[in-house]
């Protein structure tokens, strides 16, 4: 890439070419070398990137000039496969012509590829009748922006399918991206068990992809917006921004592991934005399934999502599944990332519930950042974290299940008995701080071992040990030291002396206890 001029007028480039060679296409510069260690759950995998070789300017290649309509009146699919297959088709070697002058004469150039490059599809709608696939590196496919270029989906299955099945370690070249395009699945085929979902993208097995994209209505049974799947080897590096709408599942991380005995579930030290609109309440926004699973990286997740007059089963996150394949073990989850999670729900009888877990193997952990689930309201249906968010340093909203929320307990006291008592679990996952205040009305019996109120599971004690407390008032002297005690199946109890006084008197509390750690 020149560099640009330090005085003087400054010349715009003039071509959309010249802009990407100057942006998104930057990855594709001579020169670059890097090398990556890849630790995966109990398996390690370690390999070094070949530096990449020069192999000249990038081939730029528009679809239009293979037949692709953009008006959307004719089918546009053959025209993208031709494009793509001119692409990735590499030049051979120029030849000397035999001549007698001391400076040979190169033969005339060739019209096919250089190997990788951008496929250029310029504003307007293109029909996509059948899957678009792709395994050559580093391409991208670049549009003139979101709803300027849009894909529409009539086939069935994955509309772009983007991968590299090649030995990981060594690839000489890397990157590639999907930028300025929109995918609708409006208009996706009739799906069936034998071929599966359909998806707007399904990309994975890479490294230092790029995203940019919108996708939308992949509302079929099991439609997937953008698919991130490892079905080879890994992912490493992915980082941008997506936008979904009306998706069934809007963001999907994978790992297929029938696929290739090489690959596994590790999205490390990717980095991604995403936007969800969520129109209906039967909808996921982003699902970690089959043990894959984001560390050492970001995730930033913005929306509004639905309600329903009727139960849903859905969630704004969910992490579900675990494999142990190929040498890797691993349950689906974020770990050691930037978490970062602002979204809102509409008021309804029922609405999705803000992280589901799918069992004990999945889990946030040593993450920091942001759960805000009460952007507009605490809407949401609770999670149903039972000790899956480990280490969580940050602000949290909009639901009690989560660390660092209270679950206040204000009301089914037995007679007498008004006040309030308040469970937090704190950032580590493992404690929980309590907090009681109870005021005791004359003439009311307080006898030891009576249990005030039962609480949620969560916040079991089931180590048979007290939580300091103290009694004041009605016919006792001064200050009595009077614990709460709380048993194994949640009933949270009076463990002072007995009485019934005269007077009004006040019980009241606090503490941290360590739940049991199995």
């Amino acid at each position: 890439m020149a560099p640009k001029p330090h005085s003087g007028a400054h010349r715009l480039p003039s071509t959309r070419r010249s802009l990407l060679a100057m942006g998104a296409t930057g990855l594709l510069a001579a020169g670059a070398a890097t090398a990556l260690a890849e630790t995966v759950g109990n398996g390690r995998a370690s390999a070094a990137v070949t530096p990449l070789a020069d192999t000249g300017t990038p081939d730029w290649v528009n679809v239009t000039s293979y037949g692709a309509d953009p008006t959307g009146n004719q089918d546009s699919t053959a025209a993208f496969q031709s494009a793509l297959k001119a692409l990735a088709s590499p030049s051979p070697a120029t030849t000397p012509t035999a001549t007698a002058s001391p400076t040979p004469t190169p033969s005339p150039a060739t019209t096919t590829g250089a190997g990788f490059g951008v496929i250029y599809i310029p504003a307007g709608i293109y029909k996509i009748s059948a899957t678009i696939e792709c395994t050559t590196v580093p391409v991208y496919f670049v549009g003139d922006g979101a709803w300027a270029t849009t894909i529409s989906f009539t086939g069935i299955g994955d509309c772009f399918r983007v991968y590299d099945s090649s030995e990981y370690g060594t690839r000489t070249k890397f990157g590639g991206g999907f930028i300025g395009i929109t995918i609708d699945g409006t208009n996706v085929g009739t799906t069936t068990t034998s071929t599966g979902p359909s998806a707007g993208l399904h990309v994975g097995d890479l490294l230092q992809y790029e995203l940019d994209l919108t996708v939308q209505n992949f509302n079929q049974a099991g439609g997937i917006g953008v698919h991130l799947d490892n079905n080879y080897y890994w992912t490493e590096q992915l980082y941008g921004r997506i936008y979904a709408s009306g998706c069934t599942s809007h963001v999907v991380f994978d790992w297929t592991s029938a696929t290739a005995a090489t690959s596994s579930g590790s999205f490390e030290r990717c980095d991604l934005d995403i936007y969800i609109d969520q129109d209906k309440a039967s909808f996921d926004g982003v699902v970690f399934q089959n043990g894959a699973f984001v560390t050492n990286g970001s995730l930033k997740i913005r929306g509004n999502f639905g309600y329903s007059s009727t139960p849903v089963t859905s969630a704004a996150l969910r992490l579900t599944g675990s494999q142990d394949t190929n040498g890797y073990k691993s349950g689906s989850g974020i770990i050691d990332s930037s978490l970062d999670i602002g979204v809102e729900c509409g008021s309804g009888d029922y609405t999705p519930q803000t992280i589901v877990f799918g069992s004990s193997a999945n889990s946030i952990s040593n993450c920091v950042g942001l759960l805000n689930f009460g952007a507009a309201d605490d809407n949401f249906t609770a999670s149903n974290n039972d000790g899956n968010i480990f280490y969580f340093m940050g602000q949290v909203g909009g639901d009690s299940t989560l660390p660092g929320q209270w679950a206040t307990y204000s009301s089914g006291f037995p007679a007498g008995i008004t006040g309030h008592v308040a469970f937090r679990l704190l950032p580590t996952g493992h404690e929980v701080m309590v907090s009681w205040a109870f005021d005791i009305a004359a003439d009311t019996t307080l006898r030891n071992g009576e249990t005030i109120i039962t609480v949620a599971s969560q916040f079991a004690y089931n180590d048979n040990k007290v939580i300091p407390g103290n009694n004041a008032g009605a016919d006792l002297t001064g200050n009595v030291y009077a614990p709460a005690y709380l048993t194994d199946t949640g009933a949270f109890q009076y463990a002072g002396p007995s009485y019934e006084g005269s007077g009004a008197s006040w019980w009241y509390g606090q503490g941290i206890y360590t739940l049991s750690l199995g």
